[in-house]
């Protein structure tokens, strides 16, 4: 029986949990030891940096609590967040997202909503993993962000319970409950958070459009603002089971769901001026969109350990599915008196439905002494039906519009096989891998009745070392190469619209970007860390827009221009000025190079970007505890765009009550609501200039309690 059951297992590729590092590995823990009368205290600190990645102990961060997935990230050393919560590293997009080890299979947007739905409350760490090895997927040119879920409890009945309320221009609240009882080798958890996001954005749209590439002379100017209101309301809940079959094997069955609604009720204006700033066209914009999701995930997992010392397999089934659907409506009225123009309005159902299985086995086998050889399989199977309407209202009925209207039907499977050996040689760590992922495409357009298939094997291999000088100086470096693969978005040529004026579309003809990634650096104890990298990109994801002033409209879509670079130094410090003070310090300075013909501009002007976070931590008492943390990034190139310079500064305060069962908390980030979105590009004969003033300036008070 068991040769059946190991059998079935190497059929499937399913997919593991531990594609993480060991928890006990990953940051320093606090822990008492009471040995007689002696007391040894670990103190638990905010940041570590080890050789592939940084650590952010989100559960001791005062400053993150009450907030969302979303909002944590953006305040995690090296990453940042753009206006619509697309996230990036070291000033790189294209950035693989995690949840307890296991890749996400959604699109930019909804990963985007989901972050905003996952309360902060139930994070415990995330890593920011600059250098996988080859047992992570190799998704993602510029890393891995994984956020680590708090565990439930062992032993008994153990669990949290919390609540919060925050105010910016709008409500925000969060709360929720996490339960776990253990008996013998029998365990059940569960938890469930309710979220609502209340948020208000003011955007400014600014373009002026030459008669040539030499932007001499104007022709016309286009000026659109709005005021949007976005309400979020999630609720998510999981129920999970494990058991202990035998001291070597356990089991767990979970399932996970996430239930939520976003709208976004934007009231604007759109200007058109010509070269003489005589008006041209003026509109008063309504924009109204809503959209609700389900998602579920039925997960299957164990672990085997076998009777060699460290060796074991680990294996888990995973289904996801999910349901989305988006409402919407726009509406544009032309309020300038010497123009009569009707504009049309217009109406958009866009569903999707997404069915993911992945599965993965892993296994680990020790050689002889300090040797051991990683190796695994893994499959991954993608199905996203989007059968979208558009329609147009004109002579007093809707008539659907061929030109956005569309049924997509994307497939994709991927098939991966791993090996990764460490070695270890008195002070001397290695580790080398090769992964090999082959990717099949099927797309189907079935409007147009068109079918486009591809596939492709491609190799990643990954190499890391680590030499300890002393037993405080040690010496790392590590190479990956790592690919990044349109999304069925980015492939579909249809329009999706933003408003009146503004839709994107995608481009079928884009081919996945591979990077080349190196990093070297050095370490003293966890107190200084160093570290120079350089990464190559081919084919490179690039944002482009072209203008059409006679229907003063603007359509965005993407082009692969030929290579990039990101080169940069990192560094971070802790240090302990006095007893109640520390401070964690981290210096990053980087420049994003693009090389390639884009909208007739040969090359892309690169710019030094510096960005410093430091977070100062103070204990006033054995209850108190209180926190300070700035961040400043100066400009920055996404792509065709700048990105003008930001600060952030954003303060806390705890207080553990309730025989320290209780801990209540006070936050206000952005307090100079200076964390806002800007952005410019000129290129060919046209400039853009984007503002958004951020809803980020936020009160928050939560409440926590121990079970």
């Amino acid at each position: 029986m068991k040769n059946i059951i190991t059998s079935m297992m190497l059929a499937f590729s399913v997919y593991s949990y531990s594609q993480t590092e060991k928890e006990s590995d990953s940051i320093v823990e606090t822990s008492i030891n009471v040995l007689d009368e002696i007391v040894i205290t670990k103190k638990k600190v905010l940041y570590t940096q080890k050789s592939d990645r940084l650590v952010f102990n989100v559960e001791n961060s005062i400053v993150s609590e009450g907030g969302t997935a979303l909002d944590v990230l953006s305040r995690a050393p090296g990453v940042i967040v753009s206006q619509d919560g697309y996230l990036s590293i070291r000033g790189q997009q294209g950035v693989a997202v995690m949840i307890n080890g296991k890749l996400t299979q959604l699109s930019q947007k909804e990963l985007a909503n989901y972050l905003k739905s996952t309360t902060s409350s139930n994070i415990k760490q995330i890593e920011v993993i600059t250098n996988p090895s080859s047992k992570y997927d190799a998704t993602g040119k510029a890393g891995i962000i994984n956020i680590i879920l708090k565990k439930p409890g062992t032993g008994g009945l153990k669990g949290t319970a919390f609540a919060s309320y925050g105010r910016g221009r709008k409500n925000r609240t969060n709360s929720g409950v996490n339960l776990s009882y253990n008996k013998d080798k029998f365990g059940i958890y569960g938890n469930y958070s309710y979220t609502f996001r209340g948020e208000e954005e003011r955007k400014e749209f600014g373009q002026i459009q030459y008669t040539d590439v030499t932007r001499k002379q104007i022709s016309t100017k286009n000026h659109q603002s709005s005021v949007t209101d976005e309400p979020l309301t999630s609720n998510n809940f999981k129920i999970g089971t494990t058991y202990e079959i035998s001291t070597k094997t356990n089991f767990e069955v979970s399932v996970d769901a996430k239930l939520g609604r976003y709208e976004n009720i934007a009231n604007g204006q759109n200007t058109l001026l010509n070269a003489l700033d005589q008006v041209q066209f003026d509109a008063s914009t309504y924009n109204d969109s809503k959209e609700k999701w389900n998602d579920y995930t039925y997960a299957f997992s164990g672990v085997h350990k076998f009777n060699t010392e460290g060796k074991n397999m680990s294996f888990d089934f995973e289904y996801e599915t999910s349901k989305f659907r988006s409402n919407q409506f726009q509406s544009a009225q032309n309020i300038a008196p010497s123009n009569t123009a009707e504009i049309n309005d217009r109406r958009g159902y866009i569903p999707s439905q997404l069915s993911v299985f992945t599965g993965k086995v892993d296994f680990t086998n020790p050689l002889k002494e300090k040797q051991s050889i990683e190796w695994g399989f893994k499959a991954s199977l993608k199905n996203n039906d989007n059968p979208s309407v558009y329609e147009y209202y004109e002579n007093n009925q809707w008539l659907i519009d061929p030109t956005s209207t569309n049924h997509f039907e994307y497939k994709e499977q991927i098939y991966a096989a791993y090996a990764n050996y460490k070695y270890q040689i008195g002070d001397f760590n290695i580790q080398g891998g090769l992964r090999s992922e082959y990717t099949a495409i099927n797309i189907l357009q079935k409007t147009l009745h068109e079918e486009h298939k591809d596939d492709y094997l491609k190799w990643f291999p990954s190499i890391s070392m680590k030499y300890e000088l002393t037993a405080d100086h040690s010496l790392h470096t590590s190479y990956s190469k790592r690919i990044n693969r349109p999304s069925q978005f980015d492939l579909n040529p249809f329009r999706f619209y933003d408003d009146s004026f503004n839709y994107s579309q995608g481009n079928p003809n884009l081919v996945p970007e591979i990077t080349h990634a190196i990093e070297a650096g050095y370490a003293w104890k966890s107190v200084f860390m160093a570290s120079v990298y350089f990464n190559t990109t081919k084919d490179v994801f690039t944002e482009v827009y072209d203008y059409n002033p006679d229907t003063n409209t603007t359509v965005t879509s993407q082009i692969n221009i030929s290579k990039s670079y990101n080169y940069g130094v990192n560094i971070t410090h802790s240090a302990e000025l006095y007893k109640f003070w520390s401070v964690n310090t981290l210096f990053n300075v980087f420049e994003n190079r693009f090389m390639g013909n884009v909208l007739n501009a040969a090359t892309i002007d690169p710019i030094v970007t510096l960005n410093l976070n430091v977070q100062n931590s103070f204990t006033l008492s054995e209850s108190l505890k209180a926190e300070m943390n700035a961040q400043y990034q100066s400009k920055s190139n996404l792509g065709i765009y700048e990105r003008d310079s930001f600060f952030d500064f954003s303060i806390g305060i705890s207080k553990q009550i309730l025989s320290n069962k209780g801990n209540i908390k006070l936050n206000i980030t952005d307090i100079f609501n200076t964390n806002n979105f800007h952005i410019n590009s000129v290129i060919a004969q046209t400039s853009i200039n984007k503002r958004y003033d951020l809803d980020n300036r936020i009160a928050t008070l939560s409440f926590t309690y121990r079970i």
